[in-house]
């Protein structure tokens, strides 16, 4: 059974997205995103600390967490397209840089290696913290274009460092700490 608890926990995050954008959609209290936001950060933290420690932390699981991470991620810029239109749109070039750099790691992985990344550097788990900040802010308290700002330069940062260190790598990279540290994390 525990050993079903990683990959439950990637799913429930994968489930939460469509939540969030339900939320969005019919107006609920914004501070129900606090919850959302709180659930799917520790359910990316500890999906990956009980496959570790379960010994079931596969290329595979990883993998799909790191689908998952995207696709959740994409509900979420959709919340905020639904609730924070104005920051969204007075800041198109911030939001190109996010999904843009994003883009670009994932192609960059696909081409060299033909899989999707799933690198989970330290700068990647710190980027997952300052959006859970960050939409928090955005989506619970109306924050404004700062966030999306912030937000751009530290993806483009996690970013730049995943295309190196595929750039780098002689096999698909995973769960990596830096570029300058390339062992395990």
């Amino acid at each position: 059974m525990k050993r079903h608890l990683p990959f439950a926990l990637t799913t429930l995050r994968l489930l939460l997205g469509p939540i969030a954008l339900v939320c969005a959609w019919t107006g609920v209290a914004r501070l129900v995103f606090v919850p959302i936001l709180v659930c799917g950060t520790l359910s990316d933290i500890f999906d990956g600390v009980l496959a570790r420690r379960f010994g079931v932390a596969t290329p595979e699981l990883r993998r799909y967490d790191s689908i998952t991470d995207v696709v959740y991620y994409l509900f979420l810029l959709a919340c905020v397209w639904q609730l924070c239109r104005p920051v969204v749109t007075e800041n198109p070039w911030a939001i190109a840089i996010i999904l843009l750099s994003e883009a670009g790691s994932i192609s960059v992985c696909a081409v060299k290696f033909g899989k999707y990344p799933a690198t989970h550097s330290w700068l990647a788990k710190f980027y997952g913290l300052c959006l859970l900040g960050g939409l928090i802010a955005l989506l619970a308290f109306g924050a404004g274009r700062w966030v999306v700002i912030v937000l751009a330069v530290v993806a483009l940062l996690t970013n730049l460092e995943i295309i190196a260190l595929h750039l780098l790598a002689g096999t698909p990279p995973v769960d990596v700490r830096s570029i300058f540290n390339r062992r395990k994390s």
